[in-house]
C-alpha cells in the first residue's frame, strides 16, 4: 500500500471559478405547485428520486403516501427512496417507523408486480440480518421480478446490499451501466443540455428617409424659381428666334430627362456602395471594447472568440481577421444595439452571433463578401449617358438662353444667372430626396431578407435543441459513468467484489466546464472531477478521473492508496462566497480538496431559493454517504469496520423486532395499499 508524501492535492481547484455561462432551463421537472394533489406530489417525488435528489424525494413521496396516495407502486418507490444511497444506520427513527408501516401495509395487500418487489426488498433487509440464509433463493426471487422493478432495485440499493446478493447484483449493474452509458444518442445530445434558450432574432430597422421640412421648402422654392426663369427665357427666345429655339429646346428637355434618370441612378449606386463599405471596412473611429462583465463586454468576447474559431479552412488567420475586422465591429455594434436595453443575457444571443459569423465566413470563402461592388457599380452605359445628357443639355440651354440675352441683354442675363443657381439647387435637392427614398426602399427589402434568413437560422437552432435531454436522462448517464468508473477501479486494483466493505463517490465541476440545470434542480456539468473510494480490509483505494460528460470519456486518471489510520480529518468547508469544499486530510499533511459547489451568487431563476439549489446539488453529488463513510474512518480508523457492522446489527435488530410486532395477529396497523 502506498502512503502519499506530503503536500496538497487540489483535485478540483478552480472548478467553480470558470467564466462559462451558467444556464437555467425553464423545465418544470422539480416544480411543486402549492395546491398539488397527492398524485402530483408522488410524480414530482419520483422525478426527484430518478434525478438523484434523494432528500427531496423522501419528502415528496412520504407526503404523497401520508396524504392518501397509497398504492403498491407508491409504497415501492417510497421504500426505495428511504434506502437509496445509504445504509440502515444512516436512517432516522422516523425512517424506520415508515419502514415498519410499509411492511404492515404490504402484508395484507393483493399480489402484483409492485407488491412482489416490496416483499423482495423486505427479504433483502432480512438477509442482511441473517447472512447464513441461502442467497440463491433471494437471487432467484429478484430475477423473477419485472424488468422495471429489477432496474429500480439494482440502481437504488447498491449501498445497502451485502454479501453474495450484492456481488451478484453489482455484476449485473456493471454490465447494464456499460450498455446504457451511451444509449439515447448521448454523445450527440448532451451538449444541447448546456445551451441556453435562444432569444428570437431581431433586425435593425432601416433608417427612415431623412427629408426634413427645410429641404422640401428649399427644393420647392428652387423648382418654382427655375420654372419661372426658364419660362421667361424660353418665351423671350421663342419670340426672338423661334426657328433656332425650337430644336434647342427639344434637345435640352430630352437631355434633362435622361440626365435626371441616369444621375439619380449613378448617385444611388455610389451611396449604396459607401454604405456597404461602412459595414465591412474598418473605420478610424472604432467603438472601444466594453470593459467589465456587462452585456457589451460579453458580446465583445463572443465576437472575438467566434471569429477566431470560424477561421475558413486554409486561410491565413491574420488575413482573415484583418479583412473581417470592419464586419466584426459592425455586427458587434448591431447586436449590442438590438438587445442591450431588454436585459437579455448575452449567452442567449450566442446562436445569432455564430450565425452572423458563419455567414461572413461563407461569403468570404465564396468570394461574395465584396461582390456588392460589382453588383452596385454604376454601369458604363449609365455614366456615358449621364455625361452625354449633361453635355447636350448644356448646349441646348446655352442656345436658348443666348437667344434670350440677345433679345433682352440686361434682364436676360440676370434671369439666366438666377436660373442657373435655381437649377443647381433644385437638381441637388431632388436628386438627394429621390436617392434617399430609393435607399430606404432598398434597405427595407434587405432588412426583410435578413429577417427571413435569421428567422430560418433561429428555427434550425431550435430544432437542434428540441432533442435536448431532460434532467433525468442526465442523472441516469452520470450514474452509469459512476458504475463504469467503479468497475474500472475494481479491475485495476484486482479487487474481488466481496472484498469491498463499502464504497463512496464524489463528483465536482472540472475547471472550464459548462454549467446548466433545470429549475430547482442540481447543477449538471459538461466535465466532472469524479472520484470513487473503495474500502477494503487493508485500507482505502481511491481513483479520480476527469469525466468528459458530453463524450462519455475518462481522462487524467489518478490513483491513491492509504491506510485507515492515515486519515486525519474529513469535512466540508464553506467559504464566505458560498463555495463548499470537501477536504480529506491525511496524517502526513497531504490534503485532498474538491470544490463540490459554486458560490452562493450562482444565478437563480425567479421563485427559486439558492439554498434549495445548493442542497440539491450536494445531494446529487453523493456527498452525504461519502461523508458518512470517510468521517467514520477519520474518527475510528480501521475499527470503523467492526463498529459499522455492530451499528448495522443494532439498527436491524430494532427494525426487525418492530416489524414482528407490527405484523403480529391483531397488531397490524395502517390500511392496505390498493393496487
Amino acid at each position: 500500500m502506498n502512503t502519499p508524501g506530503g503536500g496538497v492535492a487540489n483535485t478540483a481547484s478552480g472548478a467553480v471559478n470558470v467564466v462559462q455561462a451558467k444556464t437555467i432551463h425553464g423545465d418544470v421537472t422539480y416544480q411543486i405547485p402549492p395546491d398539488s394533489s397527492p398524485e402530483e406530489r408522488f410524480q414530482i417525488g419520483l422525478r426527484y428520486l430518478h434525478g438523484g435528489i434523494l432528500t427531496k424525494a423522501r419528502e415528496c413521496l412520504g407526503e404523497a403516501v401520508a396524504q392518501g396516495h397509497v398504492t403498491s407502486r407508491s409504497c415501492f418507490y417510497l421504500l426505495l427512496a428511504l434506502l437509496s444511497g445509504r445504509t440502515l444506520q444512516q436512517m432516522t427513527d422516523e425512517d424506520i417507523e415508515t419502514l415498519r408501516s410499509l411492511r404492515g401495509r404490504v402484508a395484507t395487500h393483493p399480489r402484483d408486480a409492485w407488491a412482489d418487489a416490496i416483499k423482495s426488498i423486505m427479504r433483502l433487509i432480512d438477509s442482511v440480518e441473517s447472512p447464513d440464509q441461502d442467497p440463491r433463493i433471494l437471487m432467484k426471487e429478484l430475477d423473477e421480478l419485472g424488468t422495471r422493478q429489477q432496474d429500480e432495485i439494482f440502481h437504488h440499493l447498491e449501498v445497502f446490499l451485502r454479501g453474495p446478493v450484492r456481488n451478484w447484483t453489482w455484476r449485473r449493474v456493471f454490465d447494464r451501466a456499460g450498455q446504457e452509458q451511451c444509449e439515447g444518442q448521448r454523445t450527440d445530445r448532451v451538449w444541447r443540455f448546456f445551451q441556453p434558450e435562444p432569444i428570437p432574432p431581431r433586425v435593425r430597422s432601416p433608417r427612415p428617409a431623412r427629408i426634413d421640412l427645410a429641404t422640401w421648402v428649399r427644393c420647392g422654392l428652387a423648382t418654382a424659381a427655375l420654372g419661372a426663369t426658364a419660362g421667361f427665357l424660353v418665351r423671350v427666345a421663342w419670340q426672338h428666334a423661334w426657328l433656332s429655339t425650337a430644336p434647342a429646346l427639344l434637345v435640352a428637355v430630352a437631355a434633362a430627362i435622361v440626365g435626371a434618370y441616369t444621375g439619380v441612378e449613378w448617385r444611388y449606386r455610389v451611396v449604396r456602395i459607401r454604405a456597404k463599405d461602412r459595414e465591412l471596412l474598418p473605420t478610424r473611429q472604432r467603438t472601444r471594447p466594453a470593459a467589465g462583465d456587462g452585456f457589451a463586454a460579453e458580446i465583445d468576447r463572443m465576437f472575438t472568440h467566434y471569429f477566431g474559431t470560424y477561421l475558413p479552412r486554409g486561410a491565413d488567420r491574420g488575413e482573415w481577421l484583418t479583412q473581417t475586422s470592419g464586419a466584426r465591429q459592425f455586427l458587434r455594434d448591431e447586436v449590442v444595439d438590438l438587445y442591450r436595453e431588454s436585459r437579455v443575457e448575452a449567452k442567449r444571443v450566442a446562436w445569432l452571433i455564430r450565425y452572423l459569423i458563419s455567414d461572413v465566413q461563407h461569403r468570404w470563402r465564396s468570394g461574395r463578401l465584396w461582390d456588392y461592388h460589382d453588383r452596385l457599380r454604376p454601369p458604363v452605359a449609365v455614366r456615358a449617358l449621364f455625361v452625354l445628357a449633361v453635355t447636350t443639355f448644356t448646349i441646348g440651354a446655352v442656345r436658348v438662353a443666348g437667344e434670350a440675352v440677345v433679345a433682352r441683354p440686361l434682364s436676360g442675363s440676370a434671369l439666366a444667372v438666377c436660373g442657373l443657381a435655381a437649377g443647381w439647387l433644385a437638381a441637388r435637392d431632388w436628386t438627394g430626396m429621390l436617392v434617399e427614398r430609393r435607399r430606404f426602399a432598398a434597405e427595407a427589402a434587405e432588412t426583410g431578407r435578413l429577417r427571413d434568413d435569421r428567422v430560418a437560422a433561429y428555427g434550425r437552432w431550435c430544432r437542434k435543441l428540441a432533442i435536448r435531454p431532460d434532467d433525468l436522462e442526465m442523472a441516469h448517464w452520470l450514474d452509469c459513468d459512476r458504475k463504469v468508473l467503479m468497475r474500472q477501479a475494481t479491475e485495476h486494483y484486482k479487487l474481488a467484489l466481496q472484498a469491498i466493505i463499502a464504497h463512496a463517490f464524489m463528483e465536482a465541476p472540472a475547471p472550464g466546464c459548462k454549467w446548466a440545470r433545470v429549475r430547482n434542480g442540481p447543477w449538471r456539468y459538461s466535465r466532472y472531477q469524479l472520484l470513487v473510494f473503495l474500502l477494503t480490509a487493508d485500507g482505502v483505494r481511491q481513483m479520480a478521473v476527469d469525466l468528459d460528460f458530453e463524450q462519455a470519456r475518462f481522462r487524467n486518471q489518478e490513483r491513491l492508496n492509504y491506510r485507515y489510520d492515515a486519515v486525519a480529518a474529513v469535512g466540508v468547508q464553506e467559504a464566505d462566497d458560498g463555495h463548499k469544499t470537501f477536504e480529506l486530510a491525511l496524517v502526513n499533511s497531504h490534503s485532498i480538496d474538491v470544490e463540490v459547489t459554486g458560490p452562493a451568487s450562482d444565478p437563480v431563476a425567479p421563485g427559486e431559493d439558492c439554498r434549495t439549489v445548493s442542497r440539491a446539488t450536494l445531494d446529487a453529488a453523493g456527498l452525504g454517504n461519502t461523508l458518512h463513510v470517510l468521517e467514520g474512518i477519520a474518527a475510528e480508523g480501521k475499527a470503523w469496520i467492526h463498529h459499522e457492522r455492530r451499528r448495522e446489527e443494532d439498527c436491524l435488530g430494532r427494525l426487525v423486532s418492530a416489524e414482528r410486532a407490527t405484523v403480529a395477529p391483531g397488531s397490524a396497523s395502517g390500511r392496505a395499499c390498493p393496487g
